[in-house]
């Protein structure tokens, strides 16, 4: 049997008959306001400012949120993703090991057509992170290992499983779509600390996009990209795939719910919370940089491979760093944006991060992300703690109370009534979403 049809009928199954449906929509509504408040923060950078108007078109039938610029489907979802994971404050799956949300809520909105159900694009959304999840279980670590970015690769093809959800896209049709955005999907972690990190998400929406509109206009493509003797993932990641497994028990539970969603609060790289959460306990202790003679921070085997700089030259790949995070931190308790820039790191940050010394002896699971902090001062131990799960991740979980503060702070203020609306369910159409987010702040 053809095996990506035989994913597909899974695919297209309905997802509200899953017995968690109701939890799973409540945390995509969450997921869908977390996303619209970091792209609300990409988008308030002067820089990305200039690259919106650079790539808006006087011709161009689709709106980008929050401006008065319009685009075409195809170049809105790029910018929307690109915006969206911008800052890194966008939210994160443990087993996908990527954004779902820049990906796939900017692919979605980019397909939506006029009355289009918000609660179907929801429920495409939960589709497309059930497929990046499982996808991800059998994938990594040797996915990531390899240097690719699973934002850009797995969520590329997520993005296109919620599009052909969302628009019910025929079988044959929805193989197209696949096989053509499986040949689109790539992306490289060696792009973190830079502009082309964030423009990950958005060519990964693009292209999810672009095939769909390559499908709607007749094109064909192979239409077997999961078989097990040429497929993608054996081409991608030297295995079969195990077809079984990944459909087994399909949103029992969902992905979106175990192992669940990260919402950051802060914009680095989620693999840093753990140290920074213990950081943050060391510095109300009162240990401070300039008394510390070395630092001893455990992750599991990889648990710091997506934290790629240790000695960052420009601020901006300090996102990427557990010197850098545990440097800031223990200088001032917490960082901001403008921790986070082009501008260059400091000598005293250099020589900090000369005492940290990294080791990866922990054990984890996708339900753990351990990191152990060991701090002295002339050699004797002042701060020894462990961090299993770090304020954010789904058994440490942002109230709703911090979500929305976050949302809030991000957007300024100013979209408290799409806040109320999503979340008591008063938005019945996309329509009324892209209404809402018209309006140029």
């Amino acid at each position: 049997m053809n095996v990506t049809k035989q994913i597909i009928e899974v695919l297209q199954k309905d997802v509200s008959q899953s017995s968690q449906y109701k939890e799973s929509l409540d945390v995509s509504k969450n997921a869908f306001l977390d996303y619209i408040a970091s792209y609300s923060a990409g988008l308030q950078s002067p820089k990305n400012q200039e690259i919106v108007k650079g790539l808006a078109s006087s011709e161009g039938t689709k709106q980008i949120l929050l401006t008065s610029y319009s685009t075409s489907r195809v170049q809105l979802a790029l910018i929307l993703g690109y915006l969206a994971h911008y800052e890194d404050l966008d939210d994160v799956q443990a087993n996908f090991r990527g954004h779902p949300s820049a990906v796939i809520f900017s692919a979605l909105l980019s397909v939506s057509d006029k009355n289009d159900s918000f609660k179907r694009m929801l429920e495409s959304y939960i589709q497309g992170v059930e497929f990046a999840g499982r996808l991800g279980q059998q994938f990594h670590p040797h996915h990531v290992n390899q240097g690719w970015h699973s934002t850009a690769t797995i969520g590329c093809i997520a993005a296109a499983v919620a599009i052909g959800y969302y628009k019910k896209v025929s079988i044959n049709d929805f193989t197209c779509l696949l096989s053509l955005t499986t040949s689109q999907a790539t992306g490289f972690l060696y792009q973190e600390g830079t502009n082309g990190k964030p423009l990950n998400a958005g060519f990964a929406a693009r292209n999810a996009v672009q095939a769909y509109e390559l499908v709607k206009v007749g094109m064909t493509a192979y239409d077997d990209v999961f078989s097990s003797d040429k497929g993608w993932t054996q081409i991608i990641n030297q295995q079969c795939l195990d077809v079984d497994k990944l459909l087994e028990n399909w949103l029992e539970p969902s992905q979106i719910l175990s192992p669940g969603l990260w919402f950051k609060q802060y914009p680095f790289c989620s693999v840093a919370n753990g140290g920074f959460d213990l950081a943050q306990k060391a510095h109300k202790l009162g240990l401070r940089t300039a008394n510390i003679s070395k630092v001893d921070v455990h992750f599991s085997s990889t648990g710091d491979k997506a934290l790629t700089y240790r000695y960052p030259n420009i601020k901006l790949e300090g996102k990427f760093s557990i010197e850098y995070i545990l440097w800031l931190t223990l200088e001032k308790g917490s960082v901001d944006l403008t921790d986070f820039t082009e501008e260059e790191t400091s000598d005293d940050f250099f020589n900090f991060a000369k005492k940290v010394v990294r080791h990866n002896d922990l054990e984890s699971d996708n339900t753990t992300r351990p990191v152990r902090l060991v701090i002295r001062e002339a050699d004797k131990i002042k701060f020894d703690q462990l961090e299993q799960h770090p304020k954010g991740s789904p058994n440490n979980p942002l109230s709703p109370k911090e979500l929305h503060l976050k949302f809030k702070r991000l957007t300024k203020g100013h979209l408290e009534e799409l806040y109320r609306y999503v979340t008591t369910g008063k938005i019945s159409n996309t329509s009324e979403i892209f209404e809402r987010l018209s309006k140029n702040y």
